[in-house]
């Protein structure tokens, strides 16, 4: 009894760690099956880095699905593809969450590859972690950026951004928090903050070194009354697998004995968090673009005023962020108020509403926040050797063109000219006309290969909210208005869409009403979680089926 026990066992144990023989006839067979449905799935991953066409997949199913139009330069599709002997499939089998609505709230994928045979089969299955990355922060230093001149008609209007309260210069309520314990909190001791309420997307785009601000309450109970007083955090680290965030107080009221943070909350990001100031300097971690002429703006002082400068340099990168001189007027802050500065506080600054490199022919209304006409190659650059396009997405057009939805031009019409993400509109003849209905609409960066044309009339403002981005010339009329920013290069482009000469036509703005109105909450959500999308196997997670 006790032989044929062992025997059992040792039949058993073989059948599991080689689970292939239970369906190849020998050893070699088993191998190569297994190694082929190894090799397709670092086929997948190899694939997923050249970028994946996700669709409309909002489960494991139609996630699956979109693995068969996705062609991979190895050959084949993700789906499917032969090697020496044998064919493998890929399956999507599992995803976390089991449901999402887009892309950027997917946590993990669970694929199964198989490999196939006369011989037999072999498969393999392992969990992917899935992230979207940010694009880079976009330089945008008008709510209209044009290589050509700019003409304003009759009653257009752009509007870029008048110097405002910095209390407002805050993305709000970017985050919903909710605490994991009730103790007090103190400057520079780090608080791990619950944010399972928050936006996915949001939070897992929130970068480390950016700052928030957070109401605070006074009793250990944690409720949270009309005006609260609020406190600044630096973000150290954010998980968006754990769904917390882990925030560094750097300035807490001081007429709370001992700060508490709130049962629930919702969390402010600073656009442009100050990190260092002095009489003549100013260094801010920003989201937004700075000029030299630019006004800003910073709240000091007990009790507080806010004091007003003029950008006196050409800003530059620093390891604290963007840095440049300050020359204060109307009111110079003295050495007492400087010594308030809180690390994080928000600064605010005006944005031009038209800068070009050519001339500008203002029409009946000035642009809001000013003009800057002839502006120098370092701030409106050539668009030839993309040399525009690089500075003002941080990334070359074949390497966003890689992680874009790309779309004919009448196909984009057909299914309602909605933008979302990255939307790279394209058409042979480099000529886009988008008049008349379906109206433009939707969220994210409008990129279109050639001259753009749009005639359209819209009930409400800020239907696209985003970056119409035009490789071509551009000439609006109607009271269409985006919320965001325009840029216009001017170029001339040949069959492979490369720049090949410069059209000076001049950007047009006709009709009437405000054609653009410059948001830099807009382009700063924009850029988030909208960037290429990673594959990373988790540890642990490979088992042999």
């Amino acid at each position: 009894m006790t032989g044929m026990t062992l025997t059992a066992v040792i039949v058993a144990t073989t059948q599991v760690s080689l689970g292939t023989r239970r369906t190849a006839t020998d050893d070699a067979a088993s191998a190569r099956l297994l190694l082929g449905a190894e090799f397709g799935m670092a086929r997948f991953l190899d694939c997923t880095r050249q970028g994946m066409n996700f669709g409309s997949a909002t489960n494991a199913a139609t996630l699956d699905t979109a693995l068969a139009s996705t062609a991979c330069s190895t050959g084949g599709t993700m789906k499917a593809f032969t090697v020496t002997d044998a064919s493998v499939s890929m399956k999507v089998v599992r995803t976390v969450p089991a449901s999402f609505s887009s892309v950027n709230v997917l946590n993990a994928v669970d694929i199964t590859s198989t490999a196939t045979s006369s011989l037999g089969r072999s498969s393999v299955t392992q969990r992917f972690a899935v992230s979207q990355r940010n694009l880079p922060r976009l330089t945008v230093p008008g709510a209209v950026t044009s290589y050509p001149g700019v003409n304003l008609n009759g009653n257009a209007s752009v509007g870029g951004a008048t110097l405002g309260d910095p209390a407002g210069a805050v993305y709000p309520s970017y985050l919903s928090l909710k605490r994991k314990s009730a103790l007090g909190v103190s400057e520079g001791t780090p608080v791990v903050m619950d944010a399972s309420a928050s936006n996915a997307r949001l939070l897992r785009s929130l970068i480390a070194g950016s700052y928030v601000r957070m109401p605070l309450v006074s009793s250990v109970t944690g409720t949270l009354g009309v005006g609260a007083l609020t406190g600044l955090f630096r973000v150290d680290a954010s998980d968006a697998a754990a769904q917390t965030v882990t925030l560094t107080p750097t300035d807490l009221p001081s007429s709370l004995l001992t700060p508490y943070v709130p049962v629930a909350a919702n969390a402010d990001l600073v656009l442009n968090g100050l990190t260092g100031l002095t009489a003549s300097s100013m260094t801010v971690h920003n989201s937004e673009t700075f000029l030299q002429g630019d006004r800003v703006a910073v709240t000091l002082g007990v009790p507080p005023i806010t004091y007003s400068a003029t950008v006196s340099s050409v800003p530059a990168t620093t390891a604290s962020g963007t840095s440049f001189g300050v020359t204060w007027s109307p009111t110079t802050p003295n050495a007492v108020a400087l010594a308030t500065v809180n690390e994080g506080q928000p600064v605010s600054k005006s944005t031009l509403g038209v800068v070009t490199a050519g001339t500008f022919n203002p029409g009946k209304e000035a642009p809001v926040g000013g003009v800057m006409s002839l502006a120098s190659t370092t701030i409106v650059p050539s668009p030839l050797g993309d040399t525009l396009f690089t500075k003002t997405f941080g990334t070359t057009p074949d390497d966003l063109k890689a992680m874009s939805r790309v779309v004919d031009e009448s196909k984009f019409s057909a299914a309602g000219r909605t933008v979302s993400g990255v939307t790279w509109l394209t058409s042979t003849t480099h000529s886009v006309n988008l008049n008349a209905n379906p109206k433009l609409n939707g969220t994210g960066i409008l990129i279109v290969d050639g001259d753009l044309t749009i005639n359209q009339t819209q009930s409400d403002a800020c239907n696209m909210n985003g970056l119409l981005y035009v490789r071509g010339n551009l000439r609006i009329q109607g009271n269409l208005q985006l919320c965001g920013a325009i840029v216009v290069e001017g170029s001339v482009l040949d069959g492979n869409n490369d720049v090949v000469a410069i059209d000076t036509t001049t950007t047009e703005f006709l009709g009437t009403g405000r054609k653009i109105q410059y948001d830099p909450k807009v382009l700063y959500d924009i850029t988030q979680g909208t960037g290429a999308v990673t594959f990373a196997p988790q540890a642990g997670t490979w088992r042999q089926q």
